[in-house]
C-alpha cells in the first residue's frame, strides 16, 4: 500500500493481514531478508518521481535509511528506514511515493497427501520409483492428446523452490532471491514449489508423475522461504530475475491481500517486455459457481496483465475453496491433482495454486509450435488469447473466466503456428492475426487484378 502522510507519522504500525494463497545476472545488487524489520523502522519501496532514480540512494542515506535492495528492471528501491524519518523521506526532493513492503504466501494449512501406492523402496534409486500416473487433470484437459510438449519453452516457477534431484524433475536452473540462504540455493524444503513444477513439467520417464509440458525448461525461482511465507520485494526480485534470463513464463502459485505499485511496475514492465504471467486467483472461497458479484481474488491475480486461474472438482464443478472474482481468466483442474514433492515422494494437493501450472503448461505448448525464441512482445498476448479463444465452457458463469484451458484445441489452433517469421497484428475486434500474410495476401490480388486489366485492354485494342 501507498502509505500517505499521516500513516508515515504514525510510525509503526500493526502488520498487515495478509491473504495467503495456495498453490507455488542477478536481479538485485544486494539480497533482502524476508524477516519483518525492527520495531523502530520500516521496510519501504521508495519510488523516484519522473521514474529517475537519480539521487534516491543518497536520499534514503540522508534520514538514516539503508537500502536493502536495487532492481535491474524497475526504477524504485527497497529500503529500510527509521520509522520517525518516513515524513522526511516523503517529503524530499526526487521521491514521490513510499509504499509497505508487504507479504505475500501460499496458505498455512497447505497439507499434501502423501500417496502410498506410489511410495518407492528406495526413493534414492530412480530405477525403484514406480510406473508412471498420469493424473486425471492432464487427461481432462487433454494433454496425453498432444504432440507439443514444451521443448525450448522456459517456465518459470515462483514458489518455494524445486527439489532439484527428483527423479520425476529436471530443473535447468534459477534462483534464490528471498536473502535466506545462498543465492544458488533453491532447493525446496517445502514441498509446494515441487509439487506445483511436476504440474507444470513433470518429466515423461515412465516413473511417478508426468507433467502438462514434459520437456518445458522449468526454472527454480525461489521467492518464497522454507516456511511458503515471502515479501512483494522479493516475488518482485523473481520476476526480475526472469526478465534477465529470458524466462518466457511466469507462473506465480502464491498470493497476497494488498495491491501494489510496485509489484504493478514489475507486472506491467515484464509483460510490456513479451513474458505471459500467471497467478493462482486464491483460495478464498466462493457462495457457488453462479455467483458473481463476488470479488474474493488475491493479488497479483486481480492484475490485467496477469492470467488468474481459478480450481474445479474431478466433476467438473467449481471447487469450493476456489477464489471468484471480475478478473478470472481460466479455470483448470485443482482438487486431489498428483505431482512430486519433497524427499523424491508424491501427493495429492488441492488449489488454485496447483490449477495455475496446468495453464502455464499448456501455454508453453503453445509458445513451443509457434517457434519463437525467448519472450517476444505480442507473442505473449497471442499465446494468452489462443488460451482463451479455445477454452472449453464448464461451468457457463463468471467463475471460470473463458472456460476450462484445452490442450488439444490450443495447440489445434491455426494461429497457433504463427512462427517466428510473423509479425503479428490485431484485428479491431481482438482476433489475432499475421499482418505480414495479410499485407502479402493483398498484394498479390492487386498484382493479379492489374494483370487482368493489362490482359483485357490487350485483347480489347491488340
Amino acid at each position: 500500500m501507498t502509505l500517505t502522510r499521516r500513516q508515515l507519522l504514525q510510525g509503526a504500525g500493526a502488520a498487515v493481514s495478509v491473504s495467503l494463497v495456495t498453490s507455488a545476472g542477478t536481479a538485485a545488487a544486494s539480497q533482502s531478508s524476508t524477516a519483518s524489520p525492527s520495531s523502530d523502522s520500516r521496510r519501504v519501496f521508495v519510488h523516484p518521481q519522473n521514474g529517475l532514480l537519480g539521487e534516491l540512494l543518497d536520499v534514503v542515506d540522508s534520514v538514516g535509511g539503508t537500502t536493502l535492495r536495487e532492481y535491474d528492471n524497475f526504477d524504485f528501491v527497497l529500503a529500510e528506514v527509521p520509522s520517525n524519518r518516513l515524513d522526511e523521506l516523503l517529503a524530499a526532493t526526487g521521491v514521490a511515493s513510499v509504499e509497505e513492503d508487504d507479504e505475500t504466501g501460499i496458505p498455512d494449512d497447505w497439507s499434501p497427501s502423501l500417496l502410498e501406492s506410489l511410495l518407492p523402496p528406495d526413493r534414492s534409486d530412480c530405477e525403484t520409483h514406480p510406473d508412471q500416473r498420469v493424473s486425471w487433470g492432464h487427461e481432462r484437459i487433454g494433454a496425453t492428446e498432444v504432440e507439443p510438449d514444451g521443448a525450448g519453452v522456459d517456465i518459470g516457477i515462483l514458489d518455494t523452490g524445486i527439489q532439484t534431484d527428483h527423479c520425476s524433475l529436471s530443473v535447468a536452473g534459477g534462483r534464490n532471491v528471498t536473502g535466506s540462504g545462498l543465492p544458488d540455493d533453491y532447493e525446496d524444503r517445502h514441498g509446494h514449489g515441487t509439487h506445483v513444477a511436476g504440474v507444470a513439467g513433470a518429466l515423461d520417464n515412465d516413473r511417478g508423475v508426468v507433467g502438462t509440458a514434459p520437456n518445458a525448461d522449468l526454472y527454480a525461482v525461489k521467492v518464497l522461504d522454507d516456511d511458503g511465507d515471502g515479501r512483494y520485494s522479493d516475488l518482485i526480485a523473481g520476476i526480475d530475475w526472469c526478465m534477465e534470463n529470458g524466462v518466457e513464463i511466469i507462473s506465480m502459485s502464491l498470493g497476497g491481500e494488498s495491491e501494489s505499485d510496485a509489484v504493478d511496475e514489475a507486472v506491467e514492465t515484464a509483460h510490456s517486455a513479451g513474458h505471459l504471467l500467471l497467478s493462482a486467483a486464491g483460495n478464498e472461497g466462493n457462495n457457488g459457481s453462479s455467483s458473481c458479484t463476488e470479488e474474493t481474488m488475491t493479488y497479483p491475480a486481480t492484475h490485467d496483465d496477469v492470467v488468474a486461474v481459478t480450481a474445479m472438482n474431478e466433476d467438473d464443478t467449481l471447487a469450493s475453496y476456489s477464489s471468484v472474482g471480475e478478473g478470472v481468466d481460466l479455470l483448470a483442474p485443482g482438487t486431489d491433482i498428483t505431482s512430486s514433492t519433497v524427499d523424491n515422494h508424491y501427493a495429492e494437493a488441492s488449489g488454485t495454486s496447483v490449477a495455475t501450472p496446468f495453464v502455464a503448461g499448456v501455454a508453453a505448448l503453445v509458445w513451443e509450435t509457434r517457434e519463437e525464441s525467448g519472450p517476444e512482445p505480442g507473442t505473449n498476448e497471442a499465446v494468452r488469447s489462443i488460451l482463451g479463444e479455445t477454452a472449453e465452457p464448464v461451468l457457463d458463469t463468471c467463475a471460470e473466466g473463458d472456460g476450462l484451458v484445452d490442450a488439444r484445441a490450443a495447440v489445434g489452433d491455426d494461429r497457433a503456428t504463427g512462427g517466428s517469421d510473423h509479425e503479428e497484428g490485431w484485428s479491431e475486434d481482438g482476433s489475432v492475426g499475421t499482418l505480414r500474410d495479410s499485407v502479402s495476401s493483398a498484394f498479390e490480388w492487386v498484382t493479379e487484378l492489374v494483370g487482368a486489366i493489362i490482359d483485357r485492354l490487350g485483347r480489347l485494342f491488340g
